[in-house]
């Protein structure tokens, strides 16, 4: 957990993300501070978004690719040029210009600045939905992930697969997160709804919100709105969904 106080006299920089992206990219140095809305905070090194050599777990689950493949929230594209590599058709997507400049500078050959409610602009059909990095809670909201998950459904061939990652919130005994569940559900939110912000070069990026799910309320989540759970395969601190498009 950073101990950097939040500074709300800070700027706010729209595309901050691309900015730390870029200054690492150049300069192989960057971290910065996550921050969420009731003040808990840590520290991210821009590193492990760079990665070149993938972890056996996540080999593994890409391997499951198949046909056209869209990333989204792609990043600087550790898992587009992989799956590259393999000979694979790839769109990466992410809202961000800063970091699709990044992702083609190191050889996305498809790279996007859009967001996720921009996808019918793509103008094609996919065969897998890749949502790596927490990526299945972009939408931040219930509500939003329903609208989501149909327009998935809506952008992708008859028997498509959806591989995203996503961390259950009720899997910790930490009091400061248990205390921002019972927030959370005071205000009438799902306990794993988070307001963050990235903190960096006395900078700061505008507040977003972000969704982390618990499987008892992801699956049939998806069953309604076009997907049918599979598998699950859990990682550190997380797991990932493989779903069929129903």
């Amino acid at each position: 957990m950073s101990d950097i106080p939040a500074d709300e006299t800070a700027l706010v920089e729209e595309d901050l993300w691309g900015r730390i992206c870029r200054d690492y990219y150049e300069q192989k140095a960057a971290s910065f501070v996550m921050r969420r809305d009731d003040g808990w905070a840590e520290d991210v090194e821009a590193q492990g978004f760079f990665r070149t050599e993938l972890g056996e777990a996540e080999v593994e689950v890409l391997q499951r690719a198949r046909g056209h493949v869209l990333d989204i929230g792609c990043g600087p594209g550790a898992d587009a040029l992989w799956l590259q590599k393999q000979g694979l058709k790839v769109t990466g997507i992410d809202c961000s210009p800063g970091v699709i400049e990044v992702a083609r500078q190191r050889g996305v050959i498809d790279a996007r600045a859009l967001s996720v409610w921009e996808l019918p602009q793509l103008g094609v059909k996919v065969d897998t939905v890749l949502l790596f990095g927490n990526n299945l809670g972009l939408p931040g909201s219930l509500d939003g992930m329903a609208d989501f998950l149909e327009l998935l459904r809506d952008q992708t061939n008859p028997d498509a697969l959806l591989l995203g990652q996503t961390m259950n919130p009720r899997a910790t005994t930490k009091e400061e997160h248990l205390a921002y569940h019972r927030r959370n559900e005071a205000a009438g939110r799902y306990c794993g709804q988070v307001r963050i912000r990235e903190e960096y070069a006395g900078r700061v990026s505008p507040w977003f919100d972000w969704l982390f799910f618990e499987g008892e309320i992801l699956a049939p989540l998806l069953s309604a709105h076009g997907w049918q759970w599979r598998e699950t395969i859990s990682r550190e601190h997380s797991y990932i969904v493989v779903a069929n498009k129903l």
